[in-house]
């Protein structure tokens, strides 16, 4: 992916496209200006392609908040007021797409790693956790790995960048159509039904799970442990090359040394071969030493 400084840039003299069918224009100039603020606030690199579905996560912010159009919008994303306003406009270009087991094929391998793991006490990051549905898939997978009386302390860490969805991870409350993707058996063995039909994460799911915001591209995750696996999947590919190796090398010391890095089905980082080695399908183990 090229970074957003190789990407083509309006032309100073160009005149903003205008599309008349439109609540509000959203000129080329404006779509510019929102591609940087969320370049330098998140890492994310929007592709030219993506301006009508900017357009569409936006204009609900600027309808709630009555403004005239998106240049005022923008205008106040650059001043001091729109601090608070920056974090829903964050949260509005971010994608959550997620659901249980989601990519199936890395959870036996992670219950077959943590099974052969000597450490007490494991810990799992889930780095990009969304609503919460992998951190739960993750957290179900490590309690079938073992017998009920010989489990490890097993802790996980779930984080976003998107403060609204990790609401909904902390109380772990999912519609019906939602759990018919779990494996057969489990929910009724790890959910229970509420009286709107909606199903929550019982109790001992929950509290193995933290879930806190964390933004990737930030200098300081102010994480202090080592982890026996990390799960970034399905984000990076929002990044240009030069930050997935920079956030890379700052995995590579949180992973234990014996740990696994799952990454999404479309992400490959065969240009980091001096950090991380393919060892499967999407898994990513500590570059062996030449």
């Amino acid at each position: 992916m090229p970074s957003l400084a190789q990407m083509t840039l309006l032309q100073p003299n160009a005149l903003p496209k205008i599309d008349f069918n439109r609540e509000f224009t959203f000129s080329d100039a404006d779509f510019e200006r929102v591609r940087k603020l969320i370049y330098q606030s998140a890492g994310i690199a929007l592709n030219l392609t993506k301006k009508d579905m900017v357009y569409g996560r936006l204009v609900r912010r600027i309808r709630e908040l009555k403004l005239t159009g998106f240049t005022a919008y923008i205008d106040l994303l650059d001043s001091s007021a729109g601090r608070i306003e920056f974090e829903q406009f964050v949260n509005a270009l971010t994608t959550n797409l997620t659901f249980f087991f989601r990519e199936e094929h890395h959870f036996p391998l992670l219950a077959s790693h943590l099974r052969q793991n000597p450490h007490k006490e494991l810990a799992i990051w889930c780095s990009a956790s969304s609503t919460g549905e992998e951190a739960y898939s993750i957290a179900i997978t490590a309690l079938e790995a073992f017998a009920a009386g010989s489990r490890p302390n097993i802790s996980i860490l779930a984080t976003d960048l998107d403060t609204s969805v990790l609401e909904t991870g902390r109380l772990g409350i999912y519609s019906a159509d939602k759990i018919t993707r779990l494996p057969s058996g489990m929910a009724a063995k790890y959910f229970d039904r509420l009286p709107d039909g909606q199903y929550q994460a019982k109790a001992q799911l929950r509290n193995m799970i933290t879930f806190q915001r964390l933004n990737l591209i930030e200098n300081n995750w102010g994480i202090h442990k080592s982890f026996d696996a990390i799960f970034c999947r399905n984000v990076m590919i929002y990044f240009d090359r030069d930050t997935q190796a920079r956030i890379l090398k700052r995995f590579a010391p949180l992973l234990k040394a014996d740990g696994l890095l799952f990454v999404g089905h479309s992400e490959n980082f065969y240009f980091a071969a001096d950090t991380f080695h393919l060892r499967g399908k999407t898994v990513y183990e500590h570059a062996k030493p030449a």
